[in-house]
């Protein structure tokens, strides 16, 4: 099925494979019982995008009048997944019961779950018209119904305009041309595989004060996401106070999200332990995680592909008090890591 349903060829959204233990402890979390539809797509490819774009809808949104954009789904993971769903409702301010799956802060859909704890319905939720409408009864419906919209290209007819990956130059190019659509993706496509971290910084700053609010909300949100713990402290406070004084309520609340992370601190560390919560973070080039799985506590470093365990230890307990990185312990380190 991955290869009818997903888009191989970008990992963006993608995941690291799903196991039956992940989906069992992702229900506890949640407390609820996931589709299986969902599950059985999950076990294909843990998310991404897919080779379907639109869903068909009978009310008209900013996006278009007869369908909705959709394409890619949220997988169960440490970040871009479904489990980033109680954060987001809090800080974006959508009621609880919702498991988002899809989305960028302005409009998601989501399992609606405010009634229920299986079979759930599944939902539009527009953040700037506050509204939430049922969109399909179960999640196969939903799936049945996605859909591929062809979009029409530009009168110049630039085969350019359907591309996904983008180097310096595309960038630098829309960036100049200025087209809003195409730029909002090519933010996305940088930020997360452009490698020269200060030429995305420099490029982010250019369009942070755009006056389209969908590119400083794309901006925003991929700083916070994806940059804000690879930027130096003096450049992230750039961005802070640009969105700190930004029209848009939305690019204010991306500031105060930024600065939760900046100060993050070892007794927040110790309470999302606590709560089973895995903890990912960047400590002199390198990104570790912090998580249960085989019965212990690791500390592990991201390898390329895979996560490498560090050290184990039995409890959390024993992780908070021995666990070192580079010889030191964990909490006189802190203060000097940043989280992802």
């Amino acid at each position: 099925m991955a290869s009818v349903f997903w888009e191989e060829e970008d990992d963006y959204f993608k995941l690291e494979p799903l196991t039956d233990e992940m989906v069992e402890k992702a229900e506890q979390d949640l407390k609820v019982k996931l589709p299986p539809s969902y599950i059985d797509i999950l076990k294909e490819q843990n998310g991404g995008f897919t080779n379907f774009n639109s869903y068909p809808i009978d009310f008209p949104t900013s996006w278009a009048e007869n369908h909705i954009r959709v394409d890619h789904i949220f997988g169960i993971g440490e970040k871009n997944s479904i489990l980033d769903s109680e954060y987001l409702i809090k800080e974006w301010e959508m009621p609880e019961g919702l498991i988002l799956f899809n989305g960028d802060g302005h409009t998601w859909v989501a399992f609606d779950y405010r009634n229920v704890d299986s079979n759930p319905s599944i939902v539009y939720v527009d953040n700037e018209d506050e509204t939430i409408i049922k969109i399909s009864n179960t999640f196969d419906e939903f799936l049945e119904r996605l859909y591929m919209e062809e979009f029409e290209p530009p009168e110049e007819d630039d085969d350019d305009f359907l591309m996904k990956h983008y180097g310096k130059d595309d960038f630098e190019i829309l960036l100049q041309q200025d087209d809003v659509e195409e730029l909002f993706y090519a933010i996305i496509y940088v930020s997360q595989f452009e490698r020269d971290v200060e030429w995305v910084s420099k490029q982010f700053l250019k369009l942070s004060n755009h006056p389209d609010d969908h590119i400083r909300n794309g901006i925003a949100n991929n700083v916070w996401n994806t940059l804000s713990y690879q930027l130096d402290d003096e450049t992230i406070q750039t961005f802070i106070e640009i969105f700190k004084n930004d029209s848009d309520s939305d690019v204010r609340m991306y500031a105060e999200m930024i600065i939760e992370k900046m100060n993050y601190s070892y007794e927040e560390l110790k309470e999302d332990l606590q709560k089973d919560k895995r903890v990912s973070f960047a400590y002199q080039d390198e990104i570790y995680h912090i998580n249960q799985h085989s019965n212990l506590w690791h500390i592990s470093v991201f390898g390329g592909e895979t996560d490498v365990d560090l050290q184990s230890f039995g409890t959390r307990e024993e992780l908070l008090n021995q666990a070192t990185l580079g010889g030191q312990p964990l909490e006189q380190v802190w203060n000097k890591v940043k989280i992802l």
